[in-house]
């Protein structure tokens, strides 16, 4: 794996439901732990295994014909080993920890994942199928210990101390919260993430992360909040929701990465890769989101990965697994404003590199963006300077325009002269007189939706008139129908449903400006 490939993803933790976002900064920040990571290279396409202590299922989630189907192993793979002890406990420290006692809000029943009405013989197999478990990679021999002893003492609660247990006859609750001694939390958080209890995990974790005994234990702390992550992770993918799995598996990034003795486990490789593989799909998902104000941070954080998308399969050295560009650009592509497009590459000066034919630069970049991904942001460029007056974007537009011409060798010569309309840089009899002859001899191929066309039949006289362009920034251009009125003025309202039907509906940022061409 490479880091040459990075991609960023910023973790935004919250109270209630904490989500990540893709961000522009190549490396992975949060506000919980210190932290930085990088995830190398993309694709989508994957169908893995899952299998751990307390589950074990397949996780399929088939891709369209976007992305590579690449099999891999999914985080959750079985690559338990013996616990480790990477802890250096001061003596003082270990001394304070050993009698201090932490109150978690949950039952003897949830430690041992049964339910409350379960029977005692339902209890002792649940307790005896949990110590005989494998505990997953990573945990130092103390929590394994903490963990063996938690067990045995909740197995006994519930046998024979009533309080614990509660009185179903008489309506009394198992008691709640458990008082366990500091010690016996790392393997109570690493109890309940086995039976599913990820959201307590992560709530108990922070908590306990914040607390002045926490140091010696954080390790392991950190480790069961990233499992639980892991799990949080598989739910998603098994139910088609992919940027929530890949939010999850970023976070279970982040919380392994804070902390040197953690960042070497083959579960964070996984992850990485995992994510890596993931981040196309997750990218559209995000783009799909609707346009609102809780979904913007996430909708940067996609157009920014989408931008690195870009910047990597560009990248002639650099690897990408996207490896059907035109189908997940064109899904892409349609997702985006007007003024997402334009502000997401350079599209003027990667025109000019595609004119070059032979160069290596040109030939790389056809793989990549194909002629229709050039196009839209031909529109894109003509959309927002026509709706927002902006000279700029029309030149630019000109230029995309001209360079697409003359590598592709397609006719574009309508939008063009559409564009030097815009930009006054023809005459009025020059200029009428080519946009008149391209909307009668359109080629189809290039643009269906002029295919067809019908000339508008006015009646009654027309006067001479006078028709300028909306200002585009501080000039105007005035054009002064002549004895062929009757065919320009035909000609202008052709031109200005094109730019409404192909041009400004084209993009939620500018469907709703006027295309009239009239002052």
């Amino acid at each position: 794996m490479t880091v040459s490939n990075a991609v960023a993803i910023a973790v935004v933790p919250c109270s209630s439901s904490p989500c990540a976002c893709l961000c522009s900064r190549s490396k992975i920040s949060g506000n919980f732990e210190t932290s930085e990571a990088k995830v190398s290279g993309f694709g989508f396409g994957l169908e893995r295994t899952s299998s751990s202590s307390s589950s074990s299922s397949r996780i399929c989630y088939s891709s369209s014909c976007c992305f590579s189907s690449r099999r891999t192993r999914f985080v959750g793979a079985n690559w338990r080993s013996h616990a480790i002890d990477t802890r250096i406990v001061e003596n003082a420290a270990a001394s304070t920890a050993a009698t201090a006692t932490f109150d978690i809000p949950v039952t003897c029943f949830q430690l041992i994942g049964v339910p409350d009405k379960a029977e005692k013989d339902e209890i002792v197999k649940a307790v005896m199928n949990l110590k005989r478990a494998e505990v997953e990679e990573g945990y130092t021999m103390d929590t394994v210990v903490a963990r063996q002893d938690l067990l045995m003492d909740v197995r006994d609660k519930l046998l024979f101390e009533p309080e614990y247990a509660g009185n179903k006859k008489e309506k009394i609750p198992p008691k709640c919260p458990l008082r366990i001694p500091w010690a016996w939390l790392p393997g109570a958080l690493c109890l309940l993430q086995e039976v599913g209890e990820e959201k307590i995990v992560l709530d108990l974790g922070r908590s306990a992360l914040h607390h002045p005994n926490a140091k010696p234990y954080v390790h392991d702390f950190l480790l069961s909040m990233a499992l639980a992550e892991c799990a949080i992770a598989k739910t998603g993918f098994e139910n088609n929701k992919v940027s929530q799995g890949f939010e999850a598996l970023a976070r279970a990034q982040c919380l392994l990465r804070s902390n040197i003795s953690l960042r070497k486990m083959p579960l964070l490789s996984q992850i990485e890769e995992s994510l890596e593989e993931l981040a196309p799909a997750c990218t559209l998902e995000l783009l799909g989101m609707p346009h609102s104000p809780e979904n913007a941070e996430r909708r940067r954080g996609a157009i920014a990965a989408l931008r690195e998308l870009f910047r990597q399969g560009l990248d002639v050295e650099t690897s990408c697994q996207v490896q059907d560009w035109p189908c997940f650009l064109s899904q892409a592509l349609n997702r985006l404003m007007a003024t997402e497009i334009v502000d997401l590459l350079p599209w003027d000066n990667l025109a000019i590199t595609r004119k070059n034919k032979k160069s290596i630069e040109s030939q790389n970049q056809k793989v990549v963006i194909d002629f229709d991904c050039f196009y839209m942001a031909l529109i894109a460029h003509l959309a927002l300077g026509f709706s927002s007056k902006q000279i700029e974007w029309i030149n630019k537009a000109k230029t995309i325009c001209e360079c697409l011409i003359a590598s592709e060798s397609i006719d574009l010569k309508f939008e063009g002269a559409f564009c030097m309309f815009l930009l006054g840089q023809a005459t009025e009899a020059e200029a009428f007189e080519k946009l008149r002859q391209l909307e009668l001899n359109s080629n189809p191929a290039v643009r269906s939706a002029l295919s067809g066309k019908e000339i508008t039949e006015v009646s009654g006289p027309i006067p001479s008139l006078v028709v300028a362009l909306h200002s585009l920034n501080c000039f105007s251009i005035t054009f002064y129908f002549n004895a062929n009125a009757l065919s320009c003025h035909t000609v202008l309202l052709d031109q200005e449903k094109w730019l409404k039907d192909n041009v400004l509906a084209i993009f939620p940022d500018t469907q709703d400006c006027s295309p009239s061409l009239v002052r």
